[in-house]
């Protein structure tokens, strides 16, 4: 299996929520799909299911492909992953998704894009620095490789927010456009 970039369903909505899923696309073009597992889609086509918006875009983005379906081996490991990341808080089939990205980005040498706050902290543990990423480093990459100025990458993250998203809790909550170079 080649290196993936996986993404969690809480990055996907971000995007999808402000209608910039063309900032992912041009982050994946170069990278072997899939990007992102069967329990994310899953995620997405309920949130689309209640009229979440973004979730129908998402599901329609072709860059995607086909979900990463974990086949009866992986299961074990999964779910051993799950239950690291349950937080006491939500029902034990909560992070599902998560768990799975971990597994695949761990499995292919790869990595995980999430902004969920637990998740990200078990996975870079997991995986390791610089294979856990999240919408700013995201953003950082695009303005690195000139997809965007770093003005751009403020006025995403000042979208996001006010649409009621949340990035993760360790990037200010006044962000300048030096942040993303």
């Amino acid at each position: 299996m080649t290196a993936l970039r996986l993404y969690d369903a809480v990055t996907l909505q971000h995007f999808g929520t402000i209608g910039r899923l063309d900032v992912l696309e041009a982050r994946c073009r170069y990278l072997d799909p899939p990007h992102w597992t069967q329990a994310v889609a899953d995620e997405i086509n309920n949130a689309a299911n209640t009229g979440q918006p973004g979730c129908r875009e998402i599901l329609a983005a072709k860059w995607l492909s086909a979900p990463l379906a974990p086949q009866v081996a992986d299961l074990r490991r999964i779910v051993l992953i799950q239950i690291g990341l349950n937080d006491g808080r939500r029902p034990p089939v909560a992070h599902a998704g998560e768990a799975e990205g971990i597994y695949f980005a761990e499995k292919s040498g790869g990595r995980f894009v999430t902004d969920d706050n637990g998740a990200y902290d078990f996975a870079e543990r997991r995986l390791g620095p610089g294979h856990v990423l999240d919408t700013v480093d995201v953003l950082r990459e695009a303005v690195m490789y000139g997809e965007m100025d770093d003005g751009e990458a403020v006025n995403i993250v000042n979208l996001i927010r006010n649409s009621g998203r949340s990035i993760r809790r360790v990037h200010p909550d006044t962000l300048l456009r030096g942040y993303f170079r």
